[in-house]
This record gives structure tokens, sequence and C-alpha cells, in this order.
């Protein structure tokens, strides 16, 4: 059985236009000019398919 952190709320300021912007686990979207950083910016990894609680299961 995998664990499953909690994520973390965490802000930087948008590498665009300077909005300060609020992501989780270091990912973040700027709502004023739609920049986004790549997913693997993040401070720690996604959770596998198997290990995300959200992730949706065959029926």
């Amino acid at each position: 059985m995998s664990t499953y952190n909690l994520p973390e709320i965490t802000r930087t300021e948008c590498t665009r236009c300077g909005t300060e912007v609020r992501g989780i686990n270091g990912r973040y979207a700027c709502p004023n000019c739609e920049w986004v950083n790549h997913w693997s910016d993040g401070h720690n990894q996604l959770p596998s398919a198997e290990a995300d609680p959200d992730c949706p299961r065959p029926r």
C-alpha cells in the first residue's frame, strides 16, 4: 500500500507578469497572463495513477 501526502499550497511571482500566484507543490498557473510552469518544476513528484486517490478506477 502506498502513502499519499497532502499537497502543500505554495506561492511565487509569475515569471511573465510579476503577479503573485499560488499553486500546489510548486506547480503554478497565472490567472492574469496564463503563464504556467512545467509540471516537472514542482517540489515533489506527482503521484502515480495507483497512488492518486482521485484517479478514476475501472468498474
